[in-house]
């Protein structure tokens, strides 16, 4: 008697595909490729032929048992753990469900265990399944393979080219052999991956010699926890665009996008905060392996509870360190916008400023870094016995709330001594002692926004930078007003109320830096 699952499984699949932006057949692809990734395969193939109506992958990973097997056609079963790679959601051969007459799962597992069953779509609330005869499909070792037996002879899993393509789209990072790519998936794979289409390699188009690679870094540490490249097109035809070809070309394949464990996420310049003078032209990947743990089920983006985002933006800030250089050497950061000091009719404002904000270190420790050295000697000074925390110690505690592992007693020392070090004087080869180093705390400089998406921002936080949009109609109106300082605290409140997402809620950190800034400007004797 075949077994059945018992719920409305139609409606749950068909629910589970409006959550991804993508056709039904890519994110089968995509997500039949992650679970193969998952169970640690080396080599995957994809097989297509149309005069069967069959699509097949097939991939040399760990496999399942019967008992597995059994599990895995329950809809709601998956063994993954998030963080642990980027198909823990185990959704591939399940939605294939909705386009296939039935689907066949063959899998051998640890010590020569195997076992096939088939699966389909009966009507609304059945889905039986059975186990079938193992057929061999999986010719040696370990593996699994799901075929797909579809209900259309004109379905896109059947087209080569279409295959290709979307491994390429979704999963640019594992098939290129760009060294920065090569460097950081070699800890997460132990071997290289290699994906085939009908027996055929997928490789992707060499790129330009107008590009340049970037590691990515947090903090101080010398570790690389992403890489990455940007490539500058020398005509109107940017790299997506040569690629994938005009007409295929995605809002999302333009700019930089971001991929973890070699599955590619977002894309554009919006989430990284940046803009280019071309943005057009521009287009590269950056891998972060890390970013793993806050994706979300279909894995189009991030998680947006506050650890989460705590986590992205202190990824995006390292991010955004490592590719300010680059877009520089490639001539696309306007110097005199992006060196310009905050005026000064506003250091005054901006010194309360930093003032409010070292009032909330205790609260929120990434503010430390927005400090100047005003109001830290301040502080110091006002202390009352309390003993400051250096910046090394801030480092630590910051680390241990975003889930780095928390660093010893000797750890802690180091970082001290390192920290009361870097504010002594030095002495150079000659002798002769070098100026002492000082933290320049938080700078507000002003830019009109000219891209599209970012027209209606209010201002943006970039490297230590709250950029004022003057562009935006409030900034004209406030300027008829002469209200303009009034205008940049609550920029400043809110860009950063985003950036540091308070648990309380964006609407409790402005109110919160309100407060503090309103003490900080009766310390100073100066209200705007």
């Amino acid at each position: 008697m075949a077994n059945e699952t018992r719920v409305n499984l139609k409606h749950l699949l068909e629910d589970l595909r409006d959550a991804y932006a993508s056709p039904v057949e890519e994110v089968i692809v995509t997500e039949l490729i992650a679970n193969a990734l998952d169970s640690g395969a080396s080599r995957i193939r994809l097989e297509s032929d149309p005069s069967s109506r069959t699509f097949r992958c097939i991939d040399n990973g760990n496999g399942m048992n019967r008992a597995a097997l059994r599990s895995y056609h329950n809809i709601a079963a998956s063994t993954k753990e998030r963080g642990a790679g980027i198909g823990f959601a185990g959704v591939g051969a399940k939605l294939s469900l909705l386009v296939a007459e039935k689907v066949v799962t063959e899998s051998r597992g640890k010590h020569g265990a195997q076992g096939a069953a088939e699966w389909f779509l009966k009507n609304t609330f059945r889905a039986p399944w059975k186990f079938v005869p193992f057929s061999g499909v999986v010719e040696e070792g370990k593996g699994t393979a799901v075929t797909i037996v579809l209900a259309q002879d004109t379905n896109q899993l059947l087209d080569p080219a279409f295959l290709t393509k979307t491994v390429q789209r979704h999963f640019y990072p594992l098939v290129s052999q760009h060294e920065a790519m090569v460097k950081i998936l070699k800890g997460l794979y132990r071997k290289p991956i290699e994906i085939f289409v009908n027996e055929k390699s997928i490789v992707v188009e060499p790129l330009s010699s107008n590009v340049r690679s970037f590691f990515v870094h947090l903090g101080k540490s010398r570790k690389s926890v992403g890489g990455g490249f940007i490539e500058r097109a020398a005509m109107d035809e940017n790299f997506w665009q040569r690629l994938f070809g005009r007409d295929a070309v995605r809002s999302g394949d333009y700019g930089l996008r971001i991929s973890t464990y070699g599955k590619v996420i977002k894309g554009g310049w919006e989430w990284l905060g940046l803009s280019p003078k071309h943005p057009e032209l521009l287009s590269g990947v950056v891998e972060v392996p890390a970013l793993s743990q806050i994706l979300t089920t279909n894995k189009s983006d991030f998680l947006s509870d506050p650890a989460s985002l705590k986590k992205y933006y202190e990824v995006r800030k390292a991010v955004q360190r490592a590719v300010l250089p680059v877009l520089r050497e490639l001539g696309e950061i306007d110097e005199k916008k992006e060196g310009s000091k905050t005026p000064s009719s506003f250091k005054p404002l901006t010194q309360d400023i930093e003032g409010a904000l070292s009032l909330m270190t205790e609260t929120f420790p990434e503010l430390e870094a927005l400090v100047g050295e005003h109001w830290r000697r301040r502080l110091a000074s006002e202390g009352k016995g309390k003993k400051k925390r250096t910046r090394g110690e801030v480092e630590v505690i910051v680390g241990a709330a975003r889930g780095i592992p928390v660093a010893s007693d000797e750890d802690l020392l180091t970082a001290t001594k390192r920290d009361k070090a870097s504010m002594n004087l030095r002495e150079d080869a000659s002798g002769e002692r070098e100026k002492r180093v000082r933290h320049p705390g938080m700078e507000i400089v002003f830019e009109a926004f000219s891209q599209e998406s970012e027209r209606g921002l209010l201002g943006k936080f970039v490297e230590e930078k709250v950029i004022i949009n003057t562009a935006h109609p409030a900034w004209l109106r406030v300027q008829h007003l002469g209200q303009e300082p009034y205008h940049v605290l609550l920029t400043v409140a809110l860009t950063l109320g985003e950036y540091i997402q308070s648990p309380q809620g964006t609407t409790a950190f402005v109110s919160d830096f309100l407060k503090a800034w309103s003490e900080a400007s009766e310390k100073s004797g100066r209200l705007l």
